[in-house]
């Protein structure tokens, strides 16, 4: 029986490093297939609609790992304040063991896309949905009320920061954003 390919999960998690690093426009499909190993065969099987639909599959991943890393960063917290400000340093570390090089998955791609591309509009919308909806699940959990707008509020602060940080090679806006979210919204 033939193994089955982990062709199109591989294609995912090399395209998201690469768009994390260089943007979408920033990376061609020749050095996603090298990077990859995958035939271009294999690409479009799984991808036949082409680089659109492989970074509208990156969004959607890289939605789930940020989403996954904001459940783990929660989960263990004593109140809500200590899951954003866990969660926040998180995505310092991460972002300062990546050099300051790799910025928010989805964002890369949406820079250089959206509204032009009604798919990565979409996936992006969704994304941050999820995301709004698990930061508001954790705060009601925790005993906080956390309003969509706030939710909302606080995904600004972090991809803003994630950006000035990246200008900056400097992890320190995410903490900051982190504590200004919390001066004005940290209280049940």
């Amino acid at each position: 029986m033939a193994r089955p390919s982990d062709a199109r999960s591989r294609l995912i998690r090399v395209a998201s490093a690469l768009f994390r690093q260089r943007g979408y426009d920033g990376v061609g499909l020749t050095e996603i297939l090298e990077a990859s190993g995958a035939p271009k065969g294999s690409f479009y099987h799984h991808f036949p609609e082409g680089k659109e639909q492989l970074a509208e599959a990156c969004m959607q991943y890289a939605g789930e790992q940020i989403g996954g890393f904001l459940d783990t960063a929660m989960a263990g917290a004593p109140d809500f304040p200590a899951g954003i400000r866990r969660f926040a340093a998180g995505m310092a570390d991460w972002f300062e063991r990546s050099g300051f090089r790799e910025g928010c998955p989805v964002t890369s791609i949406v820079l250089a896309t959206v509204p032009q591309s009604q798919p990565h509009t979409a996936a992006a919308l969704a994304v941050f949905e999820d995301w709004e909806q698990r930061l508001s699940a954790h705060a009601s959990r925790l005993g906080y009320k956390l309003t969509r707008a706030e939710a909302e509020l606080l995904l600004m602060l972090v991809e803003g920061a994630w950006i000035l940080g990246r200008v900056q090679q400097s992890k320190e806006p995410l903490i900051r954003a982190a504590e200004v979210f919390l001066a004005t919204h940290g209280s049940p």
